[in-house]
């Protein structure tokens, strides 16, 4: 679903964070900064990390603000234009720049252009058109939680080149990482090159193997985002090999069939208890059909079953 850094000094950005955001967000990269008097962009389709790190050499000594975005495509073609940042407005039409980055599983947009991302078209015919009246109402507390509100859970992160500020809108769905500045989610750094990113220690931790498929994702369990493909390795013992979730269940014990949900469909009551709002959050984005099975069971009569 995309992962933005915005962090005050690039020089304190862990390439293992780089790493980890790239294995599971490598449909585009980008980075935006404002210096010597005007804001600096650059966007790649990486092919490999290697083309990330040639691009991140430039900038990684940096003593300046910036913004970091790794691209997860859900939307539109993976192209070099369809990466962020995008602009929203620029000086010579509206007397300023300011550039935006996304993070978040669908805009509420019309998707009227072909081919395009629900960030571009949400730009196009919602930011734009607002912005360009009035660039100031980027600082107006009320535009602020009406675009929030607007935009669910989703984050925006914008920079502006005339007041040479970043402004976040839906922080609190991110998350401070020590010694690196704030990150739009965190299971975009927890699986998929074999170590995890832990935000709270600011390092990276070993996990079950290098790009096995398995990420644990807090109060759920873990997700098998391998499910579709056919390379998964047959010799895989899921109940030896697999490791534990808080619950000491195993792998074959807590996963779920998205294909085909039956009545062994594994997100319960037990799950959800003490979960934070993004844990909750990472469930939805990672587990949709799981999350709705449950919501789904207490709302709903099952005669089967007896319960509400």
């Amino acid at each position: 679903m995309c992962l933005i850094i915005q962090t005050n000094d690039p020089r304190k950005v862990d390439i293992d964070l780089m790493e980890c955001a790239y294995e599971n967000n490598s449909d585009g990269f980008g980075v935006m900064f404002y210096n010597n008097g005007k804001v600096h962009t650059h966007k790649i389709v990486p092919k490999s990390f290697k083309d990330i790190n040639k691009v991140w050499d430039i900038y990684k000594d940096l003593n300046t603000p910036m913004g970091i975005h790794f691209r997860f495509t859900t939307e539109g073609e993976t192209t070099r234009s369809l990466s962020h940042p995008f602009q929203v407005l620029n000086a010579k039409e509206h007397g300023r720049d300011i550039w935006v980055m996304h993070n978040g599983a669908r805009l509420p947009t019309p998707m009227i252009d072909a081919n395009k991302s629900d960030t571009h078209q949400f730009i196009k015919w919602i930011l734009r058109p607002q912005l360009a009246h009035n660039p100031a109402m980027l600082y107006n507390v009320e535009w602020q939680d009406m675009l929030a509100e607007t935009i669910g859970t989703d984050k925006m992160v914008f920079l502006d080149g005339k007041t040479k500020e970043f402004t976040i809108v839906n922080p609190q769905q991110g998350k401070e990482v020590q010694g690196v500045g704030w990150v739009s989610n965190t299971y975009s750094i927890n699986r998929g090159v074999g170590f995890n990113y832990d935000i709270n220690k600011g390092k990276k931790v070993t996990t079950v193997g290098k790009s096995n498929g398995y990420g644990n994702y807090g109060n759920y369990g873990f997700y098998d985002d391998t499910y579709f493909d056919n390379s998964i390795n047959s010799n895989w013992d899921w109940d030896k090999d697999s490791p534990k979730d808080r619950y000491g269940r195993t792998y074959a014990e807590t996963s779920v069939d998205l294909a085909q949900p039956n009545d062994d469909w594994t997100l319960t009551d037990a799950d959800f208890l003490g979960a934070t709002q993004e844990d909750i959050l990472d469930c939805v984005e990672m587990n949709p059909i799981g999350t709705a099975e449950w919501i789904y069971s207490l709302s709903n009569l099952d005669d089967n079953k007896g319960n509400k």
